[in-house]
């Protein structure tokens, strides 16, 4: 049984295949979340897996892959990502 934890995130940087993230705590490397947010004015929702982690100022930079979401939501970034 695993525990729901929410955490704020800000996206710095997002391409078809994943997400870079900045998180105020370390994630472990290969856990999952999902994440939740809003491209362009529509709500998105992926499931995640995180495969780097490293500490900056102010906290850390997670690098994650998409490993599941939807073909709408999925189609939602390409469109995001050709403007």
């Amino acid at each position: 049984m695993g525990v729901t934890v929410a955490e704020s995130v800000r996206v710095l940087d997002m391409s078809r295949s994943g997400v870079l993230l900045h998180t105020s705590s370390p994630p472990d490397l290969g856990a999952r979340a999902k994440l939740r947010l809003s491209v362009g004015g529509e709500p998105l929702a992926a499931d995640l897996e995180v495969r780097r982690v490293s500490a900056v100022p102010g906290g850390y930079r997670v690098g994650a892959r998409f490993v599941e979401m939807t073909l709408v939501h999925r189609r939602l970034i390409e469109q995001f990502m050709s403007q």
